[in-house]
């Protein structure tokens, strides 16, 4: 299993994403996470994972882990800490993992955004939970991992519907949405959640974007591409320690 940095993150902060044949599905999911902390120069990191629900919870570490190296907090779909050494892990397959981190204050949180979970806003509800511990939006850095591009994202009608209900007071680029034919259309799912940022005030140049399409490239898993068997990346942000 091979990790891919993050680059151009602030200093004191390390991140990035699982890849190549052996993935967080074709391993323990604590061992993959083990693999992600090693790949990122912290083997000895607490690894806190979520059992996802494509919702709109985010859950907190606010105490600094003790004993354990891994961690299921509970269900949700955005994790968040300023505890150092601690590794928030989410898993993706086409969805769209997001970390956030504040130079200034260490907050770091890691977001799971499917398409149900952008209906949901679970982006928002991630930087209202940094919000309530007095982070700024327009102090973070943000940095998205691989997902599913626009043009091999093909959906119904119901899932067009609902993200524009979801977003009709934010601004998303028109081309976040190509029609198709017979009533379905292409959907880039990351572009939601970055007009999200946008709109809270999150600058251009501290977004990073991924050029990376999971259905496109051959060592990253695609439910689309390969069905349910396919695998899981990981995708971690730590604050360093010291």
């Amino acid at each position: 299993m091979g990790v891919t940095l993050l680059k151009n993150l602030p200093p004191g902060f390390t991140a990035g994403f699982t890849r190549g044949p052996l993935t967080a599905r074709s391993l323990d999911p604590d061992a993959a996470g083990r693999a992600l902390a090693e790949a990122l120069g912290t083997p000895d990191a607490v690894v806190v994972r979520l059992k996802q629900v494509h919702g709109a919870r985010a859950l907190t570490v606010e105490e600094p882990p003790r004993e354990r190296r891994n961690i299921l907090l509970g269900e949700g779909d955005a994790l968040l800490t300023c505890q150092p050494n601690v590794l928030l892990a989410v898993a993706s397959a086409d969805c769209v993992p997001i970390v956030l981190l504040d130079p200034d204050s260490g907050w770091i949180a890691a977001v799971h955004a499917g398409w149900r979970g952008t209906a949901a806003r679970i982006l928002d509800a991630a930087l209202d939970a940094l919000e309530e511990r007095g982070v700024s939006p327009r102090d973070l850095f943000a940095a998205f991992g691989p997902s599913i591009s626009c043009a091999r994202y093909e959906v119904g009608p119901e899932v067009v519907a609902a993200l524009r209900e979801a977003y009709r007071d934010v601004a998303v680029p028109g081309d976040a949405v190509r029609m198709g034919g017979a009533g379905r259309a292409f959907v880039d799912v990351a572009a939601f959640n970055a007009a999200a940022l946008w709109t809270r005030g999150i600058r251009a140049e501290r977004m990073i974007a991924s050029s990376l399409c999971t259905h496109a490239t051959p060592d990253l898993p695609s439910w689309r591409r390969d069905g349910a068997a396919t695998g899981r990346i990981l995708t971690g942000i730590v604050r360093l320690s010291g």
